[in-house]
């Protein structure tokens, strides 16, 4: 077929062409932004899942389903803890020239510019001039005190928000990475203005390892949240991922092709748009058989070898993949007891906590419970004997 009109989308955050199996977390966002449009309290939302579900896709359609209707959505992406607070800022500032511009009431929109400027002095960020002249906000977000100053610049941006007939919503990708500190802080901005009925929620969107962070944070944080878990696609969501592109453009694929790309993936969203990427380059005739999906199964192994597992393989150390390798022969449907892979490896359990510690810090692998550990990345144990047979 044709390559230049293959409607798959095999990359990291790009919108698939249809978008299955996320109906119910499309609508949960959809009522979160319109309740807080009309001033009505709803719970903040995580997306949580392994890498290549989706999550980044499906947050950032969140946002612009929001800002269609009338949210001020400030989107970021935590990729180093220590430097997204000028990223943060620089697009809160941005949020603020949106309500400034579509604002009668200039009196609050002055008086957040001017805490934020005052959160920017004090975490010394770089976000450019503010090209306005502001009031001076006495003694707020001047603390130093990230969990004090984030909450308080985040609240005035929300009465802002407020009186110009707007909500804004936090949309932050990758949000294990954030300090326990901002994390704190933007918590303790959606407690006070659900209190005091301001427009401000967060989605926010990452590994499992959320559910813990969040949980450090605040004693009352976790009943803030509603908590959406962003897992495989279902056979017949496969069937709807994949057959609806194929013939909205002109190509049939069997229902036994269907089953053999589910088999082969598991659904998992990610892996599902790389064989419907690759299905369509080869196509020599319509429908595709299992036959087609078996010989393209090579190249696609090959592909999410070099694009999508070893961009994460080569940031490991030798001693992480020993790790790695050995989590590799337990079964992968339940958490692996550390213990046990110090075990196989021959090692003290205590000689292994810094390397587990260090895969955590990567995201490579999480807790889903004391004691026990899994990947982040789906079908990643297969990938390891790939690498490392023996």
């Amino acid at each position: 077929m044709d390559r230049l009109r293959n409607p798959f989308t095999p990359g990291a955050g790009a919108l698939p062409p249809e978008l299955a199996g996320r109906s119910a977390i499309i609508e949960d966002g959809r009522v979160l932004a319109g309740r807080t449009l009309l001033g009505r309290y709803e719970k903040s939302l995580l997306l949580i899942g392994l890498r290549g579900v989706g999550k980044t896709v499906l947050l950032k359609h969140l946002a612009e389903d929001a800002r269609r209707n009338g949210v001020v959505a400030v989107v970021i992406e935590v990729r180093n803890a220590e430097s997204d607070f000028e990223e943060l800022a620089l697009r809160v500032k941005e949020a603020l020239c949106t309500i400034d511009f579509a604002s009668s009431v200039k009196s609050s929109v002055n008086h957040a510019f001017s805490v934020l400027r005052n959160f920017v002095k004090t975490f010394s960020l770089n976000i450019g001039d503010f090209g306005i002249s502001l009031e001076t906000a006495q003694g707020i977000a001047t603390s130093g005190k990230m969990e004090l100053d984030l909450s308080e610049m985040l609240l005035a941006c929300a009465r802002a928000a407020k009186e110009s007939g707007k909500a804004m919503g936090l949309y932050v990708d990758e949000l294990q990475n954030f300090q326990i500190e901002a994390m704190r802080g933007i918590i303790v901005a959606l407690h006070f203005a659900a209190q005091e009925s301001l427009p401000l929620y967060l989605v926010g969107s990452g590994l499992p390892s959320i559910r813990s962070l969040v949980g450090k944070s605040k004693t009352y944080a976790e009943r803030m949240f509603n908590y959406s878990d962003i897992g495989a696609l279902c056979r017949d969501d496969v069937d709807l991922a994949i057959t609806m592109p194929m013939n909205n453009n002109g190509l049939d694929i069997a229902p036994d092709a269907i089953d053999e790309v589910f088999a082969r993936t598991r659904g998992y969203p990610y892996f599902l748009q790389e064989y419907g990427y690759q299905l369509w380059n080869a196509a020599e005739g319509s429908p595709i058989s299992a036959d087609d999906v078996r010989r393209t199964a090579p190249v696609v192994q090959d592909r999410l070898d070099s694009n999508f597992f070893a961009v994460r393989f080569e940031r490991i150390s030798s001693r992480e993949k020993e790790f790695l390798r050995a989590m590799a022969e337990f079964p992968q449907n339940v958490a692996i007891q550390t213990s046990e892979v110090a075990r196989r490896l021959g090692r003290d359990l205590s000689t292994l906590s810094p390397v587990r510690a260090s895969l955590i810090r990567k995201g490579m692998i999480y807790s889903p419970e004391y004691g026990g550990i899994a990947y982040t990345v789906p079908m990643f144990a297969d990938y390891m004997k790939r690498m490392l047979p023996a």
